[in-house]
């Protein structure tokens, strides 16, 4: 019996195809600039890195990745993310997901060296199969400022839960410590130049996102997102900064996400804290008319999360009202034996210092 289904590299006449894919399957209407951006203009490779599925003339699968530049040291890497992966219902449990992923990973052995995502508990167990490893949980930090906004049966309470939420915040705020370590100042997008400068004057010895020039040029250009940055300064030299990226849904809640934090590893706690403390003071301060602030939680001292309000959705009672992610890993290659790089394992989570800005964002 011949094989109905052709699976193969993504071609141009595809985009259509798949973004109507991406609607059916994971529920977002995504438009052409979205894809030029994720997929056309990434600056790590020269074609769109898209495995498809086809039967017939139709489209019902996609494998997407989202390349990017990873350093240990001074040694770098190029990482692919599996992102929007997808099958349509009508031709799940047959295997494509399997097979696209086989194709890619044959596809890409001699391009990328490694291969690291996110996946929720339901997508985990094919990511396991598929050769990936776990690293560890990824941890969320949220600051939740209308509780209603996932709760539409508590429309009719909405101001009382809204003013509970901000009340609380308040608090947080008023005994949290206003740092006047640093100056600061914002902007309304990236300021592309001093930011890599920033990233560029320390050495990360775990697998970081490489931050150059290249990289913030394209990363914040995602057009379903507005991005600022609040930059801290000691005597005119730039030594901190968060870039946030806000979206605001007509059928979803208004989110805000700290996407990057500079420095990333450089100095003590207590360093970290007094440079990091005021810019977080700032991005909430700016966004209390927002449902929910979103940050990552291993670049942040815990300490400076907690002392505003938010809460690790690793703990009660989030873990209740969030899903959460897990880190995987694997090399490239058909049936990986060396699971390190620069002398470090792959697997150990101590090895990594990430961000938000390396999750690919719908």
């Amino acid at each position: 019996m011949s094989d109905p289904y052709d699976i193969r590299q993504y071609e141009p006449a595809d985009r259509d195809a798949f973004l109507e894919l991406f609607e059916e399957v994971l529920g977002g209407r995504m438009g052409t600039d979205w894809f030029a951006w994720k997929y056309e203009a990434n600056p790590y490779v020269d074609h769109v890195p898209i495995v498809v599925a086809e039967r017939g003339d139709e489209l019902v699968g996609a494998r997407s990745f989202f390349p990017l530049r990873v350093a240990a040291g001074d040694d770098q890497y190029d990482a692919f993310e599996p992102c929007d992966s997808m099958v349509h219902p009508d031709h799940q449990r047959r295997g494509l997901f399997t097979r696209m992923t086989e194709r890619a990973i044959e596809r890409y052995e001699e391009d990328v060296d490694l291969f690291f995502n996110f996946p929720n508990h339901r997508s985990l167990p094919g990511n396991l199969k598929l050769g990936w490893r776990i690293v560890g949980e990824r941890e969320t930090y949220y600051r939740i400022e209308n509780p209603t906004a996932w709760l539409p049966a508590l429309e009719p309470v909405e101001a009382l839960a809204r003013t509970a939420a901000s009340s609380y915040g308040a608090l947080r705020d008023r005994r949290a410590d206003s740092s006047d370590a640093v100056d600061r100042s914002r902007y309304d997008g990236v300021p592309t130049a001093t930011l890599a400068a920033l990233a560029d004057a320390e050495t990360v010895s775990a697998f970081h996102v490489v931050r150059d020039e290249a990289f913030y040029e394209w990363r914040f250009e995602n057009p379903l997102w507005s991005y600022r940055t609040v930059l801290a300064t000691r005597d005119g030299d730039a030594v901190g900064a968060l870039v946030y990226g806000r979206r605001e849904r007509d059928d979803g809640p208004t989110t805000v996400r700290i996407v990057d934090v500079l420095p990333l590893a450089a100095g003590t706690e207590a360093y970290r804290t007094a440079i990091l403390s005021g810019l977080l003071e700032d991005v909430v301060r700016e966004n209390t008319d927002a449902d929910v602030l979103v940050t990552p939680g291993s670049v942040i001292p815990e300490r400076t999360l907690r002392a505003r309000g938010f809460h690790s959705d690793q703990r009660p009672p989030l873990t209740w009202a969030t899903s959460s992610s897990t880190h995987v890993v694997r090399p490239s290659g058909a049936e990986p034996t060396d699971w390190t790089l620069s002398g470090r394992q792959l697997t150990e989570a101590s090895n990594w210092r990430l961000a938000f800005c390396e999750v690919d964002s719908g």
